[in-house]
């Protein structure tokens, strides 16, 4: 019989492929504005994600606390791997676009930027904090940790990191799958970042709110200019 963490887990797991893979928070819309909608939606499931590991996140920031240096190093490490690993998939993505004859940027990349010029802190809060949190719980915690008991580590990587990739494509148009190549260095990184900690998922968790970050405040500064 399955135990209630396991249900929980299914639950979360559900609510997220519904919410965002299958486009269900355009369902909620019906009911409630679409900013409201979405915005609530990454408040639940964070704190969700954060009850149904909530002995597991005590036990690993009370390691962390320990070790505060090799945290620090580490995440620096893992950031710059990050980088390194998005700037080849970025450079892939623009040498694919050329060829293709395609141009302009994704529909993500150009949701954000509208949603920014309305709700700049609040978008800012969501994509730098509560954003890689739900994401982190779902891709890693979840479902790299699960397919991991199953498959290599590398083939699980490779797995989650193209689910990633994908979930943030808004359509099926040739210029959102060249675009999707370079969440899909991200999803490799935050991945690797993951096993190589030993599942401690404030690692690829504290790294990807920090590249968040730093994107929006370059966007942000163009924003101003």
């Amino acid at each position: 019989m399955m135990s209630r963490h396991h249900k929980g887990v299914l639950g979360f797991s559900i609510l997220y492929t519904v919410l965002f893979v299958f486009d269900g928070v355009r369902w909620l819309s019906f009911l409630i504005p679409s900013a409201i909608a979405s915005y609530l939606v990454y408040v639940v499931l964070a704190l969700y994600g954060f009850f149904l590991f909530k002995d597991r996140l005590i036990q690993q920031w009370n390691e962390i606390r320990k070790t505060k240096r090799k945290f620090f190093f580490e995440v620096l490490k893992g950031w710059l791997l990050l980088f390194l690993i998005t700037i080849l998939f970025a450079l892939l993505s623009e040498i694919l676009k050329q060829v293709l004859g395609l141009s302009g940027q994704g529909q993500n990349e150009a949701s954000i930027q509208s949603a920014f010029k309305e709700h700049p802190l609040l978008i800012a809060v969501f994509a730098c904090v509560i954003g890689p949190v739900v994401e982190e719980v779902f891709f890693r915690q979840i479902f790299l940790k699960y397919l991991r008991k199953y498959l290599s580590s590398w083939l699980s990587i490779f797995i989650v990191g193209l689910a990633f990739a994908l979930t943030h494509m808004h359509s099926l148009d040739l210029s959102e799958w060249i675009n999707a190549i370079y969440y899909l260095g991200g999803g490799l990184a935050f991945s690797i970042i993951y096993v190589k900690e030993k599942e401690n998922i404030y690692y690829p968790l504290v790294v990807h709110m920090i590249v968040n970050s730093l994107s929006f405040i370059i966007l942000a500064i163009s924003s101003i200019q």
